[in-house]
């Protein structure tokens, strides 16, 4: 009895999985063809070591697209990423590997609103 009490409570943990992954658009699954800037080699791991830092928050999942100087992303895959996010006005820019104020960016790079431009592995 207490083996199909816990084969029953077993069962949502294997079902849901495989259903959502069924569901899931295609698009989600970030196919990296996607990427507007082709000579990108690597994603960034987790510029946010042991704190966020000052213009950044702790969230339980920040996601792999923060708006950069360069870019923002229409839509992004559903994944976790790292645990920090750009607090409201700043972007995350990818030389300086911190979130800066929107205005700081340099005059000569145009941010582009692009489908999906991922920056966090």
């Amino acid at each position: 009895m207490m083996c199909s009490s816990f084969l029953l409570l077993l069962l949502p943990a294997i079902y849901f999985p495989a259903l959502m992954a069924e569901s899931l658009p295609l698009e989600t699954i970030l196919g990296h063809d996607k990427n507007p800037d082709p000579t990108r080699e690597k994603y960034i791991w987790n510029p946010f070591p042991g704190n966020c830092g000052l213009n950044a928050s702790m969230v339980p999942c920040a996601g792999v697209c923060p708006e950069t100087c360069s870019f923002k992303s229409e839509k992004c895959p559903q994944y976790c990423g790292v645990n920090c996010e750009c607090i409201d006005g700043y972007v995350f820019s990818e030389s300086l590997l911190k979130c800066i104020l929107r205005q700081d960016c340099p005059i000569n790079i145009p941010q582009q609103v692009v489908e999906t431009y991922r920056v966090f592995q």
